[in-house]
């Protein structure tokens, strides 16, 4: 394992990663990513936010000018995931795995029949099983099951010169599905009849495929022009990146063993080096009410190749553009994708687009809704709701809940202390 993974906010990416990847033993191939920083307070927003204020400096490294006088330093930790599993593939897959041990204990005890009756029940509940395990496995074949996941901790020291910060940023996303063969279907009904059944055999299988992305690293920022009419600033993060590209087939005789290593060398391919982002940010206004900020991510291209699977995940930069009007009660903000998303192997790349607003109601409570879609029509659109609560604007606790298309569920926490 590289020395990278020895940070303790990537352990803990990495775990709920593995325990993600035991839950979801069902994952699939439909893998855009987001390739950005899974924050609360821009999640709640329809995940806008490259254009609000220094605590969103994870998003957008040129905000970490725009503190107030009193900020001299801010922490935030921040968890989240995302989830979609429409067809309940994965609570199928665990009742078809449990069933199937019901019908080999049932298969291969012995039995004393007392009468041609009591022998027709038997083989009637035998066909019965059958029947209701091919049909949970026909119901669930090739659909997916989809999650995503963020960890990320940052460290803001704003100041006039030159502010900076550090952080270490985990995300992530697995998706699978149930790959069922048709042969299974004779192979049990040959078991009922020669009273032998090989759980083994059967060929029926899930599929995972997923990846994770933990980075480390320094940002900066600086305001270059100081204008009567308008600011602006410029900012960049430079991070050590390590990429984590996962897979698994798992036949199903074999679904709820948890043996199986996601690390084994023959489950995961790895990449690691460096890696800028770069921001740009403007406000104009008599009040500095108007935000506009551009920002472009993961300037050095990365490519991850999976040599025994032929699986291919390419992260490429992408341009993203912020716009926002904020006054003393609410913020609304707007953001698009310039340019396509990462990709995994074939599949067409995400483009997002979203809008957002938070409403604040005695200084210290914040109230967030947004909507976020996916322009290429590969992501599922979901909308948005937060809430925030800052008391004496020191510390602060923030909410984020999803939901949308194809039982698109998730939710997010955010714990930040400012000084």
């Amino acid at each position: 394992m590289a020395p990278f993974t020895k940070s303790p906010l990537n352990k803990v990416g990495i775990l709920t990663f593995k325990q993600t990847l035991l839950l979801l033993t069902v994952m699939g191939v439909t893998l855009p990513s987001y390739s950005e920083s899974f924050t609360v307070k821009r999640a709640g927003q329809g995940f806008t936010g490259l254009a609000q204020d220094f605590t969103s400096s994870l998003s957008n490294p040129a905000l970490l000018t725009t503190f107030d006088n009193d900020d001299d330093i801010f922490f935030s930790l921040n968890i989240g995931s995302i989830a979609s599993d429409k067809y309940n593939v994965i609570d199928t897959t665990e009742d078809i795995s449990d069933n199937l041990d019901t019908l080999a204990n049932d298969i291969n005890g012995i039995q004393n029949f007392q009468s041609l009756e009591q022998a027709k029940n038997y083989y009637d509940d035998l066909n019965l099983q059958v029947d209701n395990i091919i049909a949970d496995f026909e119901n669930i074949d090739e659909k997916i099951v989809k999650l995503r996941n963020g960890l990320n901790l940052q460290i803001l020291i704003p100041n006039k010169y030159l502010s900076f910060g550090l952080f270490t940023n985990q995300y992530g996303r697995i998706g699978g599905t149930m790959d069922y063969s048709e042969g299974d279907e004779k192979i049990l009904n040959d078991a009922i009849l020669s009273a032998e059944l090989d759980l083994s055999e059967l060929e029926s299988a899930t599929i995972t495929v997923g990846y994770s992305i933990a980075e480390a690293g320094f940002m900066a920022a600086y305001p270059a022009v100081k204008h009567a009419n308008y600011d602006v600033s410029v900012g960049a993060k430079l991070k050590y990146q390590r990429i984590d590209l996962y897979y698994n087939r798992v036949k199903i005789n074999d679904f709820e063993d948890n043996d199986f290593e996601i690390t084994n060398e023959e489950n995961i391919t790895d990449k690691s080096g460096t890696n800028v982002d770069l921001g740009l940010y403007i406000n104009w206004g008599d009040e500095r009410q108007w935000h506009a900020a551009l920002v472009t991510n993961n300037l050095m291209k990365q490519v991850v190749h999976h040599i025994e699977q032929d699986i291919t995940f390419t992260l490429v930069n992408n341009t993203s553009l912020g716009l926002s009007y904020q006054n003393s009660w609410v913020s609304l903000a707007t953001e698009i994708d310039l340019t396509d998303r990462e990709k995994l192997s074939s599949l067409e790349a995400s483009k997002y687009a979203g809008v957002g607003a938070e409403f604040r109601f005695y200084e210290h409570i914040q109230f967030r809704l947004g909507y976020r879609t996916d322009l290429n029509d590969i992501d599922d659109d979901i909308y948005t709701a937060g809430i925030g609560i800052s008391p004496w604007d020191a510390f602060a606790f923030d909410i984020a809940a999803f939901t949308g298309d194809n039982d698109t569920i998730g939710a997010a926490l955010q714990l930040s202390l400012k000084i």
